[in-house]
């Protein structure tokens, strides 16, 4: 295997749990994170890891993308934890200038996901 695909296989080996945040791109899960995930079929790390995602959104989209995310760690033998899966949406007017969110209760809902998958370690 190419080095870059043995560091990223142990670094899951060693992490408590895993946490996904992807944008929709084209209807679907981006390419190059499905190329990513695909280095991870076959391989043992992901087995029984509690993994969620969380998807920040203006429009609250990426169904499809989760819907896929979803399938492929399935299939790669990750816990999910349906209940640390959120989509949170976000005004647009809450995005300052910088690109970052200031909004107290997205941080709240951010936070309730995190934690929740940390219980399931």
């Amino acid at each position: 295997m190419p080095p870059a695909v043995v560091d990223l296989r142990g670094r899951i080996a060693v992490a408590d749990a895993i946490l996904f945040s992807t944008p929709e791109y084209a209807g679907a899960m981006p390419g190059s994170l499905k190329n990513l995930l695909d280095w991870t079929v076959g391989g043992f790390e992901t087995t029984d890891k509690p993994a969620a995602w969380i998807n920040i959104s203006t429009t609250g989209g990426a169904t499809t993308t989760h819907e896929s995310l979803t399938t492929v760690l399935t299939y790669t033998g990750v816990k999910m934890i349906d209940s640390a899966c959120v989509r949170i949406p976000v005004h647009r007017d809450a995005i300052g200038a910088n690109g970052l969110i200031d909004d107290a209760a997205v941080e709240v809902e951010i936070l309730a996901a995190v934690t929740t998958l940390l219980a399931a370690i």
